[in-house]
């Protein structure tokens, strides 16, 4: 395999850990320990490193180590930000045809949620919710937005997760969705976007709830007074 794709693949593996904190917020990763865990070469992982450094997943200090960024609230806010402003700026495009073929995509990605839920399958269901979105995207062809919203996420991500396994948010976020389903249908355009707007700002009433049941996940501040560098690891 050429060196890109191993690049890619090892930037792709890392960020998947990260985005489902399988690789926490604050642990310290080397380049040897990641080269060493994936089987590759330093380089690699050294690029990757970089790579999610610009996504302001990973903080790199010169000469020492790489650490996986603490969430960052107010980052995290202006991704959904995005995310909202995206998302509901679609919803009128939708309108215009309301594509049934996207509507069943849509139901379909709540049955899996449905499955996921009694499986506390957390990432398969966040896995199945980004379905549930990107159609609408898919629909009015918007992929670039979408693309934004799956690159410029990783800190409003680490929320999703904590946030679902929270007692019966898997379950409401599956009847808010069925609700945008039920309302696109009937094509009530203020009401759906009331709605949307309502599931996806739900998550910040959590927030200071999430920091302090998981206090060394979340990013004091600080960090902020560093100044941060990239070096030669």
């Amino acid at each position: 395999m050429e060196r890109r794709s191993i690049q890619t693949l090892v930037y792709e593996e890392l960020k998947k850990n990260i985005m489902s904190l399988r690789l926490k917020p604050g642990l310290a990763m080397s380049t040897q320990e990641m080269a060493t865990r994936l089987e590759v070469s330093r380089t690699p992982v050294r690029e990757a490193f970089l790579h999610l450094q610009a996504e302001g997943l990973v903080e790199m200090i010169p000469q020492r180590e790489t650490i996986v960024s603490k969430i960052d609230l107010k980052r995290a806010k202006q991704e959904k930000f995005i995310r909202e402003c995206l998302e509901l700026g679609v919803i009128d495009q939708f309108l215009e045809k309301r594509d049934q073929e996207t509507i069943r995509r849509m139901s379909g990605a709540i049955q899996i949620q449905g499955q996921c839920d009694k499986a506390r399958d957390y990432l398969g269901f966040l896995d199945a919710d980004d379905q549930f979105h990107e159609a609408l995207f898919d629909a009015t062809g918007q992929q670039m937005a979408w693309a934004i919203i799956a690159q410029r996420n990783g800190h409003y991500n680490r929320l999703r997760i904590l946030y679902i396994q929270e007692k019966t948010v898997m379950e409401s976020s599956i009847q808010q969705h069925a609700q945008i389903v039920r309302l696109l249908e009937a094509g009530d355009r203020e009401s759906i976007r009331r709605a949307l707007a309502a599931h996806i700002q739900r998550l910040d009433v959590e927030q200071v709830g999430l920091a302090a049941a998981y206090p060394d996940y979340f990013d004091s501040g600080e960090g902020n007074e560093r100044e941060r560098r990239i070096g030669t690891l």
